[in-house]
């Protein structure tokens, strides 16, 4: 008789684990038990991010890459389909500005805000244009907390992972309100 896989309540919060300096690995763990590894990679002569792949321990891989351009947020997500004969668009991410601390996540249906979070301390929070706080990321040593305050797809919380996971430091100052969304 196999085991029955453990239940995981729905307001578990997501756990990343993170290791290695330059090319880094983060476990992702809920409720204890490790969903899969995200391996972000840099490249290129002044080593940028160039981009990451998740790899889940039951699912589709999910890959992160830079987009062609200069902005330091400009990601696009995809997904491997098929035994990895072909990809499907899931999302990007973009800052508008090299100074800016908002970065913004378009998934297809309506954009997200991501800013630092309201006081002093290191986190990020993800906003949505109509309903508000959707997730809390916060760091403790190599250790993020994500605490979803909303249902949302699984690729936006691994893009904005993505896309904040080397800017810590500048959230150390509070963040402003989202803008509105550009449509």
């Amino acid at each position: 008789m196999a085991d029955k896989p453990k239940k995981v309540d729905k307001k578990a919060p997501y756990t990343i684990r993170k290791s290695g300096l330059w090319n880094s690995t983060h476990v992702f763990e809920r409720g204890g038990e490790t969903i899969g590894t995200l391996a972000v990679s840099r490249g290129g002569p002044v080593a940028m991010i160039a981009g990451s792949h998740y790899t889940p321990v039951d699912g589709e891989d999910i890959s992160v890459e830079r987009d062609p351009g200069l902005l330091r947020a400009q990601f696009g997500c995809w997904s491997q389909i098929h035994g990895g004969q072909g990809r499907e668009w899931l999302g990007s991410s973009i800052r508008y500005n090299l100074l800016a601390r908002e970065v913004t996540l378009h998934g297809g249906q309506k954009p997200f805000r991501v800013t630092p979070c309201k006081g002093f301390g290191i986190g990020w929070d993800m906003h949505a244009p109509k309903t508000g706080l959707v997730a809390e990321f916060r760091k403790k040593g190599n250790t993020v907390e994500v605490t979803l305050h909303r249902r949302m797809d699984f690729f936006l919380l691994l893009l904005a992972y993505h896309t904040i996971c080397t800017s810590w430091m500048s959230s150390l100052l509070p963040g402003p309100e989202p803008t509105p969304p550009i449509m």
